[in-house]
Order: structure tokens, then C-alpha cells, then sequence
């Protein structure tokens, strides 16, 4: 039997609880429709059974091993503050509610299909209003919403990182200079300039790339000047509101989210680049949603951008330092922003397959089933131990990565060791990165953007 034929076989018995090992997740075909009529999400918690699905899957409660970690038992906190059978306490509440990654992995196996993304965010939202709020995150907030950076740097440094990239300096000169000829334009009583140009492409870079992981900015940059793309900056570009949206500040997020908006739209770009996941999962849901599902412009993950373009240039790609016969072992990371989120997952993969020199080994964990790299939903800035424990689980298992054959090739399967591991979101690049460190690993983490910098692009 295939893998693909086992794994269908698996799906299609699962249907009201969770995935064998943790490794399938169940056919969505097969998950049991609620019977409540009710169809806000907010109020999903109350079809809870509290089977206990989502214990095995939540990385959180798996560390700490407490019942407020994982979301059964957060959703019977909800429940009992809304029977009045506890009372709402200020501090005792903040750690069940923020000690989640919203990873949404309990989502992917609930049998009752709840949205626990939408119900946890509620929730924040909720406790939030009634002033309980973590110290550290009122702090990311203030600095968002006065220097639209969570990282209380300069607005106006936000390109510097410019002066030293040459297609990020062109990008940003050319995006100034075609910024002013729209509004000469306007001026003059042309009201078309403003309208998206055919293959006008812009780069939204996200705060963590422009303060702090420059070297991913850098990379972005020179892979789509390497394959020719005349892209643009946003110079006014702001923070793009993840941290709020994700932490229970939608209210504030909102601003930011007009002002981006209008932006992008005024710069008349018919294409937008991120190789930020958060970014790219709020333009893809919050943005959206804002704009009542047209936003006038496309959105493209860097991994999808690339990939449709080699694919239309007709391009191949060679990772120079190795060879076909002594490939660079890799295992990729699915980001939650970027998987569960948005389901991106087979794009990343079709790019990785088609460098000459690199060999792909998937680890168990992989896909909508993939282990959070432990930096989601404000854990790293407010629990860094949590999200540490969580990150060595990701990194250890790394270092086994299965591959399965075919039965009529070979019996068994091949276990090897990858050198590298590569993500494609720079929060789960960081996480990694910093525990691999820690811990003297000999895995090498790396973005998904410096690996196809360290490529070659040829016909």
C-alpha cells in the first residue's frame, strides 16, 4: 500500500477524534456538523464537549501539563464566566488566556469543527475591555501605535537597511519617484493614475525584517532583483497590525489597517510580496475582511511569488555549494501564519524540490499537523521560557526525518539526518534559530528567503 493510500485510509476513519499519533489530521468531510444553529463564531466554545482531542496536539499544555493551557479547558473558563460560577479575576485570568500560541492546531482536530482562532481571539478581545491586559503587551501596544513598530524604534528608520541593499535603495528611489508622478498626475485631473498597473509589483517588508532581521529584508531584495522583478517599497509602509489583531487590540489595529490600505491602493501596485507570515496571513484575512473581499490588489507569500515566477520565465534553480549527487539535506517548518492560516503548504515545497543540490526529508509533524515553532500569538514576547520548550521540541525533532518509500521499492524506511532547517516566517526563523543555539545543536536554521538567495536562477 502508498503512503498517499494509507493516509487516505487513516483520514477517512478518524471522524470525531484526533489524528492517529498526532501525524493525520481527520477528513474535514468526516468531522461532525454541529447541531447548534447558532453560526457566530465567537460563541463556538459553547458547543464544547470537552473530549479532550485537543490535549494531544496543544504544544502549550504539553510543556506545562496544566488544564487552563489547552483549549478544553479554556473553553470551560469561558463558560463558567458566563454562568457567573467564577468570578473574573484581573491577573488570575491573564495566563490561561495569553499562554496560547494560536497555533490552531486544536482547530484542524476538533470533532465539532471549532473555530478556536476565532473564539480565542474573542476572547482576548473580551478581557481586554475589562482592563486585563499583560504588562509587556501594553508595552508593545503603546509603541505600535506611537512609532507603528512593536519594537519602540524609529519610524523613520524603517529603510535605512536601504543604504546598503542595491535593488532595495532601487526600489525604494523608483517607488519615490513614481509616488510623485501619480500625484502630478491627480493634480493635473488624471483620475486613472491611481489605478493598479499590470504586473506592478510592491514589497511589504513587516517590522521584523526592517529593525531586527535585516539579513532576511536583504535577502528578499536580492532574490527578486536576481530574477528581474522591478519591484517597489512602501515608503509610508506601517506596521501591519498582526500583534494587535492576534493579542485582543483589533480596535487599535484598525487604524493601521486604513492607513496600509489606502497606501498600497494609492500606489497603484497590482501585486504585493511579503516574507513576513504574519503579514501576510492579516493582509489575507483581517485586510480582506476589511475590504469586503476585494482588495484591488494580489497577495503573494515570497515562496509563491517565486515559484510562479520561475514557472513563467521558464527558470531553473541550482544551489551552487553542493551537488545532485551530494545534495544539502534540508527539512522545512510550515509556519502556522502561513499553513493553518492560509494554506500554504505545497508551494514551499514545490520550490525546495526544484533546486538542483538540495534534497527535501519531511519530518512526522508536517503540514496542517505541523508542531507551532513555540512564537505565535504574543508567547515569545510574554512567556520566552514556554516558547523555548516548545522550540527544542520543533528543533529535536528535526533531527530525525523520515522518508517513506514505496513497499515494492524498498521494505523499509530511510532515516537521515538533515543539515538544515528552513522556514519560511521570520518569528519561527528567530524561535529556532535562538534554541538550535542554546543548545549547540548541529541543526543550521535558516529562512526560506537566504536559501534562495544562496541559489542561482538560469534558463
Amino acid at each position: 500500500m502508498s503512503e498517499g493510500k494509507e493516509k487516505k485510509d487513516i483520514r477517512d476513519v478518524i471522524t470525531s477524534g484526533p489524528p492517529v499519533a498526532g501525524l493525520i489530521s481527520p477528513s474535514r468531510e468526516n468531522l461532525i456538523e454541529p447541531k447548534t444553529k447558532e453560526k457566530e463564531e465567537k460563541f463556538d466554545y459553547e458547543r464544547c464537549t470537552h473530549c479532550g482531542y485537543c490535549r494531544h496536539v496543544c504544544k502549550v499544555y504539553n510543556t506545562s501539563w496544566c488544564e487552563t493551557d489547552y483549549a478544553g479547558g479554556r473553553n470551560r473558563i469561558i463558560k463558567a464566566l458566563d454562568r457567573k460560577d467564577i468570578k473574573f479575576d484581573k491577573e488570575e485570568i491573564i495566563p490561561s488566556i495569553y499562554r496560547c500560541m494560536l497555533c490552531g492546531n486544536c482547530k484542524v482536530v476538533c470533532p465539532v469543527g471549532i473555530n478556536t482562532l476565532e473564539v480565542f481571539q474573542n476572547l482576548r478581545k473580551a478581557v481586554v475591555k475589562k482592563g486585563a491586559m499583560p504588562e509587556k503587551l501594553s508595552i508593545l501596544r503603546d509603541s505600535i501605535l506611537c512609532n507603528n513598530n512593536p519594537y519602540m524604534e524609529q519610524h523613520v528608520d524603517r529603510f535605512n537597511w536601504c543604504e546598503e541593499n542595491e535593488y532595495g535603495k532601487e526600489a525604494y528611489e523608483r517607488a519615490k519617484k513614481e509616488l510623485a508622478a501619480i500625484d502630478e498626475a491627480i493634480a493635473a485631473g488624471d483620475l486613472e493614475a491611481r489605478k493598479p498597473k499590470p504586473h506592478k509589483v510592491g514589497y511589504f517588508i513587516g517590522c521584523t525584517s526592517s529593525y531586527r532581521n535585516k539579513e532576511l529584508v536583504n535577502a528578499t531584495s536580492d532574490v527578486l532583483g536576481k530574477l528581474g522583478i522591478e519591484f517597489v517599497l512602501f515608503p509610508e509602509e506601517r506596521c501591519c497590525g498582526s500583534v494587535l489583531f492576534r493579542t485582543g487590540l483589533e480596535d487599535e489595529a484598525m487604524d493601521l489597517v486604513k492607513q496600509n490600505y489606502k497606501m498600497i491602493r494609492e500606489s497603484g501596485v497590482s501585486e504585493v510580496v511579503f516574507s513576513c507570515s504574519g503579514c501576510f496571513s492579516t493582509f489575507t484575512l483581517e485586510y480582506t475582511k476589511f475590504a469586503g473581499g476585494k482588495l484591488g490588489f494580489d497577495l503573494y507569500h515570497l515562496t509563491q511569488y517565486v515559484l510562479k515566477t520561475v514557472k513563467e520565465k521558464n527558470l531553473k534553480i541550482r544551489y551552487p555549494k553542493r551537488t545532485k549527487d551530494d545534495p544539502l539535506l534540508i527539512t522545512y517548518h510550515d509556519p502556522c501564519h502561513l499553513g493553518r492560516y492560509c494554506g500554504v503548504y505545497e508551494e514551499p515545497r514545490e520550490l525546495i524540490n526544484m533546486i538542483e543540490g538540495v534534497k527535501l526529508f519531511e519530518m512526522k509533524h508536517n503540514r496542517d499537523m505541523s508542531w507551532c515553532c513555540g512564537a505565535g500569538g504574543g508567547v515569545k514576547a510574554l512567556y520566552g521560557d514556554v516558547a523555548g520548550e516548545i522550540g527544542r521540541d520543533r528543533i529535536a525533532e528535526t533531527r530525525t526525518c523520515m522518508v517513506i518509500i514505496r513497499e515494492d521499492r524498498l521494505k523499509e524506511a530511510l532515516e537521515t539526518n538533515a543539515e538544515v532547517l528552513v522556514s519560511s516566517c521570520v518569528f519561527c526563523k528567530n524561535n529556532l534559530f535562538q534554541v538550535a543555539n542554546e543548545d549547540n545543536s548541529p541543526i543550521k536554521v535558516m529562512d526560506i528567503s537566504q536559501l534562495l538567495n544562496e541559489c542561482e536562477f538560469y534558463k
